[in-house]
């Protein structure tokens, strides 16, 4: 019996051994690099204050399976599920109070496919673009938060190409326009609520250029405008009401700050 039990200790030993080199090195002894200095295995890193900042497993420095990023604070930042070579991942992104902000597809770290955002008060999908090799193309949408559309625009290699349009909050078109190559072209009109015509105008090259005509909501004419390339014949007349609806059309309404790649893939010297 005792020569059974001297076995036994003998057999454990590299077992607690291991485990003690874990317990006394901590995560380090997970972080490993090969003679390229590539990730390898099982990876994590903390942020100073000792709350994690990233895990995941590692293959030739490309993460693999699940990869869990997270706000200084320690809650949730991210989650992306890697294909099996690191170059595909589909992907949730977290507000720091644990509300899903945004989800789609990374494709070598850029944006790929549809990509939907979602507001941080309703939690409601507040947009959604389609993404080819980083650069926006297709029809990209924005959502007032009942679900209906509030805007359509049409891209191309990420730069406005195509249709435009915005809604009123009950379906019915507000403006219509078209941009050619990032630049606003051909016909803008905008619409009351009913449907009537309240401006029509043309755009050349992203300059107002030909007559504008603005309406009441009798259908009515309430002044009209000639503009030679961006500037108006008859500026001088413009009331302070006229020239701040005039500064107002040319904001560029609605934008909203997509999440960078960077903000959420492990950084080389991480």
């Amino acid at each position: 019996m005792r020569k059974f039990l001297i076995i036994m200790v003998l057999v454990a030993s590299p077992e607690i051994a291991f485990l003690q080199t874990i317990s006394n090195k901590g995560d380090t002894v997970f972080n490993k690099v090969d003679e390229n200095g590539l990730k390898h295995g099982f990876w994590k890193k903390y942020y100073p204050n000792g709350n994690l900042n990233y895990s995941g497993f590692f293959k030739d420095d490309k993460p693999v399976g699940i990869l869990k990023r997270y706000y200084e604070s320690g809650s949730l930042k991210a989650i992306m599920n890697f294909n099996s070579t690191g170059t595909c991942a589909e992907t949730r992104l977290y507000y720091e109070d644990g509300q899903l902000a945004a989800e789609g597809y990374y494709l070598n770290s850029v944006k790929d496919s549809l990509w939907k955002y979602y507001s941080y008060y309703e939690g409601t999908v507040i947009s959604d673009e389609i993404y080819k090799k980083g650069l926006k193309n297709g029809i990209s949408h924005k959502y007032y938060p009942n679900g209906k559309i509030t805007e359509k625009t049409e891209w191309k290699d990420n730069i406005k190409n195509g249709v435009w349009e915005q809604y009123y909050e009950e379906g019915s078109l507000r403006l219509k326009a078209s941009y050619n190559q990032g630049k606003l072209s051909d016909d803008f009109i905008v619409y009351y609520p009913d449907g009537s015509i309240q401006i029509t105008g043309h755009y050349l090259e992203g300059m107002r250029h030909g007559k504008w005509i603005f309406y009441d909501e009798e259908d009515n004419v309430n002044f009209d405008m000639n503009f030679i390339y961006g500037k108006a014949e008859n500026e001088e007349v413009l009331t302070r009401k006229q020239q701040e609806y005039f500064q107002e059309m040319d904001k560029n309404i609605g934008k909203f700050k997509d999440p960078e790649p960077g903000d959420f893939l492990p950084l080389k010297n991480e």
